[in-house]
C-alpha cells in the first residue's frame, strides 16, 4: 500500500526522534519510564492483541453482538474479538470475574478497535507497505539465529500470509491514532497544582510494639485474675438437632443404663466428637462461652463431678448434654500450649487489655525518646529501630508520589489508608516522637513515628510530578475518553446481552 501525505507531516526524521527521547529519558528516568510502561498497558488492554500465531484457521460461523456505523461487531475463531476473550479468561483465572464480564469486556474492545480502524480510514491514513513488511519481519516466530527466516514465512499459505499482513496493518493504524490523541495534554494549571502536592517529604524513624510481644507473665496474670475462666475441663458431649425430646430421650436412656453414653454419642450423636465417643479433649472453661451464654448453665457443666452427667441444654447447633470425664481444674500456666491459649482468648475477646499494655509501653518509650534522644530510648530498651521515606502526604497510595511500601518498612502495611496515620505523622513536630498510633488492618502493631528530615522545596521532585501527572493524564484520561466517546456514539449498536444470553441458554 502506499503512504499518504499525512503521514509524513507527522513522521519526524529518525534521528531528530532519538535524540528528544533521549534527552527526555536523561531528565526523568524513572517517570519517563513508568509512563512508557502505563501507555503499553492501555494500548495493549484496549486495542491491541498479542501477534497472530500463524496457521489457525477462520471458523465458518460468527455471531454478531453489535454494530459500529453499520459495521458488524462479530466473534469469530481467530479473530480479535476471540483473542481478547482469550485474554481476559486468563485474568479471570485470578480475580473474580464472571463468564459475563469476560464475554462483555472483549466485545467493547473489539468495538474499540473497530471504530477506531473506521475513524482513520476515512481520515485517509494508510502505513505504507515497507513498514508493515518490516514489522512483519519482525515477529518472533520468523525469527532464526537472530535474523528473519524467508523459508518460515514462506511455510504459510497464501491466505494465511494475507491476514497477518492486514492485522499488522490494523496495529500500526491503531498506534497512530493513539499516538495523534497523545498530543492532548492536560492544563498546564492542574500540572503544576499537583506537582506541588508532592511537597513537603518527610523521612521517619520508628519503632513497633507488636501484639505478638505480650508477654507470658501479663498473660498469666490475666488468666490469676479470671481463674474460672481458664480451668482445664475433661469433657464428652452429644449433640442433637432435631428437639429437645429427641435428646432428652437419649440421656434418659443413658441414666437407666440402657446404653452407654459412648455408644449413644457414636449412633446418635451430630457433632464432630461423634465418632470418639463424645470425647471433646482437654478444653478451657471459656470456649463454652461461645457456646453457652447463660452463667448459670455455664457454671454447672463448668462444676460437673466425675461421670456426672448435665441436662440438655439450648445451643446454636441444637440440643446438648455434656459428661464429666474428669473434674475440672486449674490450668497448668507454666505450660506454653496453655499460655498461647490465654493469649488467643485475649486477642480474640479481649484485645483492649493488650492495646493498654502496649500503649503503656509505647508512652514509656516516647517519653525516654524526648529526653534521652530517639536512638538512644531504643538503643537502651533494646527495641530494633527501622526507617523510611522521604513521603509526601500520601493518603490512599497515589503511584504517582512516593509511598511508604517502597521503603518496605515491617509492620506499616496498609498504613496508606489509615488517616489517623498520617494526620499524626505530619502533625508531629520535627525532631520529636509521636504520640503511640494504633495501627488497624493486619499489622497488630502500635508505633512511634520520629520525623527526622523535611524537605520542603525541591524542584525536581515537583517537576517530576508534574510530568509524572501528565503521563498519567495522556494514558488515563485520553483512553478513558475515547472509551466514553465511542461506546455512547449513535453509530454504536449494542446488541450484546440479547445475542450473549440467546448464544449460551440456547434460546
Amino acid at each position: 500500500m502506499s503512504e499518504k501525505k499525512n503521514e509524513k507531516q507527522h513522521k519526524k526524521p529518525e534521528h531528530e526522534e532519538e535524540s528528544e527521547i533521549q534527552k527526555r529519558f536523561k531528565r526523568h528516568p524513572f517517570v519517563f519510564i513508568g509512563t512508557v510502561l502505563v501507555l503499553i498497558i492501555v494500548i495493549i488492554a484496549f486495542v491491541l492483541v498479542p501477534a497472530i500465531v500463524p496457521g489457525e484457521g477462520i471458523a465458518s460461523s460468527q455471531f454478531t453482538f453489535g454494530y459500529w456505523d453499520k459495521k458488524p461487531v462479530a466473534y469469530s475463531s481467530g479473530g480479535f474479538f476471540a483473542s481478547m476473550r482469550e485474554q481476559y479468561s486468563n485474568i479471570a483465572r485470578f480475580y473474580q470475574i464472571s463468564e459475563y464480564q469476560v464475554w462483555r469486556s472483549a466485545f467493547e474492545a473489539t468495538v474499540i478497535r473497530t471504530a477506531v480502524l473506521d475513524i482513520m480510514n476515512k481520515s485517509g491514513y494508510t502505513p505504507s507497505k515497507a513498514i508493515v513488511d518490516k514489522r512483519v519481519a519482525a515477529l518472533p516466530q520468523f525469527q532464526e539465529n537472530g535474523r528473519f527466516s524467508a523459508i518460515k514465512y514462506k511455510k504459510l499459505d497464501a491466505a494465511s500470509r494475507i491476514k497477518l499482513w492486514q492485522d499488522m496493518s490494523n496495529d500500526i493504524i491503531i498506534e497512530r491514532y493513539h499516538e495523534d490523541s497523545g498530543a492532548i495534554k492536560s492544563a498546564d494549571a492542574e500540572a503544576d497544582f499537583f506537582g506541588r502536592m508532592v511537597l513537603p517529604q518527610r523521612k521517619f524513624k520508628f519503632v513497633g510494639f507488636s501484639y505478638s510481644s505480650y508477654p507470658d507473665e501479663e498473660a498469666a496474670a490475666y488468666a490469676n485474675k479470671n481463674p474460672v475462666m481458664f480451668k482445664t475441663l475433661y469433657l464428652s458431649r452429644i449433640t442433637v438437632s432435631s428437639g429437645e425430646r429427641e435428646a432428652q430421650a437419649i440421656l434418659n436412656k443413658i441414666r437407666s443404663n440402657e446404653t452407654t453414653f459412648e455408644d449413644a454419642a457414636r449412633a446418635q450423636s451430630e457433632d464432630n466428637y461423634a465418632d470418639m465417643g463424645g470425647d471433646t479433649g482437654a478444653t478451657m472453661s471459656y470456649e463454652l462461652s461461645l457456646e453457652i451464654p447463660d452463667e448459670e448453665q455455664r457454671v454447672s457443666v463448668i462444676n460437673l463431678a466425675k461421670d456426672e452427667i448435665s441436662e440438655v441444654i439450648r445451643v446454636p447447633s441444637g440440643w446438648v448434654f455434656f459428661r464429666a470425664n474428669e473434674p475440672s481444674r486449674p490450668s497448668d500456666l507454666q505450660d506454653a500450649a496453655t499460655l498461647e491459649k490465654v493469649r488467643l482468648f485475649l486477642m480474640d475477646n479481649e484485645r483492649g487489655v493488650i492495646e493498654d499494655w502496649l500503649l503503656a509501653q509505647a508512652e514509656n518509650f516516647a517519653r525516654q525518646a524526648r529526653t534521652e534522644g530517639f536512638d538512644a530510648a531504643a538503643a537502651s530498651d533494646d527495641i530494633d529501630s527501622y526507617d523510611f521515606g522521604a513521603v509526601p502526604i500520601n493518603y490512599g497510595d497515589s503511584p504517582l508520589f512516593p509511598a511508604v511500601s517502597a521503603s518496605q518498612p515491617p509492620g506499616l502495611n496498609g498504613v496508606e489508608t489509615d488517616e489517623n496515620f498520617w494526620q499524626t505523622a505530619f502533625a508531629t513536630p520535627m525532631g520529636e516522637p509521636s504520640r503511640p498510633i494504633v495501627l488497624g488492618g493486619s499489622n497488630d502493631n502500635i508505633v512511634v513515628l520520629y520525623p527526622d528530615e523535611e524537605i520542603i522545596d525541591d524542584a525536581d521532585s515537583v517537576e517530576n510530578s508534574k510530568t509524572s501527572f501528565s503521563g498519567w493524564w495522556l494514558s488515563n484520561q485520553t483512553q478513558r475518553s475515547i472509551t466514553n466517546t465511542i461506546l455512547t456514539s449513535k453509530k454504536f449498536e449494542d446488541n450484546f446481552v440479547s445475542t450473549y444470553f440467546r448464544l449460551f441458554s440456547g434460546s
